[in-house]
C-alpha cells in the first residue's frame, strides 16, 4: 500500500532538538485517546540518548507546512529479529492527511532493509507495540497495512478507601525492600528467570538492565522495590514507582513476578497486599499496573482478587513478513 502526503509536508529523521516536540505530540495523542498525559522528556529521551535507537536510521518525523509536528515513528532492529518493535504516533489534527500511512510505509521499507541482515529461514514479523483501543483510526490504518491484532493488554487499578488486608505469607517467606549497592546482580538474575515466562520478554544484558531500571531513573526509590525472600534468596518482587506520568495521584507496579519454584503459594498476592499497604501508608490511594489480558496464566484474576479493576485497554498488532 502506498501513501502520499499533501504538498508542503516534510519527512526527516529527528534530532535531539526535536525531543520535546515529539513528547508533546505523543501526549496530544494520549490526551485525545484516554484523557491523560503519559510521557515525559526523561522517559522518551533515555532511549534516544543511550544509543539503542539510531535517530538517523530508525526514526522519522512528519512536519506540517506550518512547522507543527504531525507524526512520529520508530523502528527497533534486533539481531536476530525478535520481532521488529515499532510504534507510530499521529497528531489528532492530522489523522486524515496521510501522515500515519506515510509512517507505516516507511516502516515497511525500513523492515526490508533490516531483513537483508537477517539469517535465512528465520521467521520475521513487525510488532506495533501498542495502540489504545479507543483509537479506531489507528487500528483501521494498521489493518489496511496488513497488521492483525495479536494481544490485548489491560491497565488495572485499585482505589483504596481503607487500608488493604495485611499480606498472608507462606512459612519461610519474608518481604523486605531492595538493598541498593548490594544485590543488583541477584535481583537481575531473579528478574530474568521470572520474566522469561512473560510473552514478548527480551533478555537485557545486565548493564542495560542496570541503566534502564536504576541509573537513568531520576526518582528511583529502592524503598519501593519490594522483594519476597526465602532466607537470603530472592524469589519474587514488586518493582514500583511512586509517580507515573498521567496518574499523579497514584503509584504504579512496573513489574510483579514470582520465580517458578515458588509459584502457587500465595506470594504474588502477598506482594500486592504489601505494596498496597506501603503506598497507602505513605499517602496515596491508587495503585496501577499493566497485564497481558490474552495470557492464560490467570494474572488478571489474581489482580481482581486483590481488588483491582480494568480502566484502560491497549492492543498489540503484528504483521508477518516471513514465516
Amino acid at each position: 500500500m502506498s501513501a502520499t502526503l499533501p504538498p508542503g509536508f516534510m519527512v526527516r529523521p529527528p534530532t535531539m532538538n526535536d525531543l520535546n516536540a515529539v513528547v508533546d505530540l505523543m501526549n496530544a495523542c494520549t490526551l485525545a485517546d484516554i484523557g491523560l498525559v503519559n510521557f515525559t522528556a526523561e522517559s522518551v529521551g533515555r532511549y534516544w540518548q543511550e544509543g539503542d535507537l539510531n535517530l538517523e536510521t530508525d526514526a522519522r518525523i512528519v512536519i506540517a507546512p506550518d512547522g507543527q509536528l504531525a507524526g512520529f515513528a520508530q523502528f527497533m532492529e534486533e539481531m536476530p529479529p525478535t520481532p521488529y518493535d515499532v510504534d507510530t504516533w499521529v497528531h489528532p489534527d492530522f489523522i486524515t492527511q496521510g501522515v500515519g500511512e506515510t509512517l507505516l510505509q516507511w516502516i515497511d521499507e525500513r523492515a526490508q532493509t533490516a531483513m537483508t541482515r537477517a539469517s535465512e529461514g528465520v521467521p520475521i514479523s513487525i510488532e506495533h507495540i501498542f495502540v489504545y483501543a479507543q483509537n479506531r483510526s489507528a487500528c483501521e490504518r494498521l489493518e489496511k497495512f496488513g497488521y492483525q491484532k495479536a494481544r490485548t493488554f489491560h491497565r488495572m487499578r485499585i482505589d483504596m478507601a481503607a487500608p488493604p488486608p495485611a499480606p498472608q505469607l507462606p512459612d519461610g517467606i519474608t518481604i523486605r525492600t531492595f538493598r541498593r549497592g548490594q544485590e543488583e546482580r541477584a535481583l537481575y538474575d531473579a528478574f530474568e528467570e521470572a520474566q522469561a515466562d512473560e510473552w514478548g520478554h527480551e533478555r537485557l544484558p545486565y548493564d542495560k538492565w542496570l541503566y534502564y531500571f536504576i541509573e537513568c531513573e531520576s526518582s528511583f526509590d529502592p524503598t519501593l522495590w519490594f522483594l519476597a525472600c526465602d532466607g537470603d534468596e530472592i524469589v519474587g518482587y514488586a518493582l514500583c514507582r511512586w509517580d507515573r506520568p498521567g496518574e499523579p495521584d497514584g503509584s504504579t507496579v512496573r513489574y510483579l513476578a514470582v520465580r517458578r519454584e515458588w509459584r502457587r503459594r500465595g506470594i504474588a498476592l502477598a506482594l500486592l497486599h504489601h505494596t498496597f499497604g506501603e503506598i497507602y501508608r505513605r499517602g496515596k490511594r491508587k495503585v496501577g499496573l499493566g497485564v497481558d489480558a490474552t495470557s492464560l496464566t490467570g494474572a488478571e484474576r489474581l489482580y481482581e482478587r486483590a481488588g483491582m479493576f480494568v480502566f484502560q485497554k491497549t492492543l498489540n498488532y503484528q504483521k508477518q513478513l516471513r514465516a
